[in-house]
């Protein structure tokens, strides 16, 4: 199983994840594309939506920093829960969806 990239270079300032998200409903996103600023405390500073029906939907804070509440856990303790699967990305995979309204790769959760 691909389990990504690892993240090598420790003067990197963001970490992007790709996180699978069992189906529930198709009101539920099913992947979580994130940029994570390691500078500061792993807030989201950017984030994607994919939708079951594949629409890439970018989450948009108006007039705040971060993308939502909480810290984005590291990839270790995000696959410690039966319910995610996350991975380390490439930058250029995270730009190409945040700039994407479909998502054309898989979407099956892995396993």
């Amino acid at each position: 199983m691909d389990i990504g990239i690892t993240n090598t270079d420790l003067t990197a300032k963001f970490e992007y994840l790709k996180c699978y998200w069992k189906y529930i409903d198709d009101e539920t996103p099913i992947l979580l594309f994130c940029e994570v600023d390691l500078e500061n405390e792993r807030y989201a500073t950017r984030m994607t939506e994919i939708f079951s029906d594949r629409r890439a939907v970018p989450v948009i804070e108006g007039g705040y920093e971060f993308i939502g509440d909480a810290p984005v856990p590291p990839v270790d303790e995000i696959n410690q829960y039966d319910e995610f699967f996350a991975m380390l990305i490439p930058k250029e995979e995270f730009e190409e969806v945040y700039h994407s309204s479909i998502y054309l790769r898989e979407i099956t959760f892995p396993g």
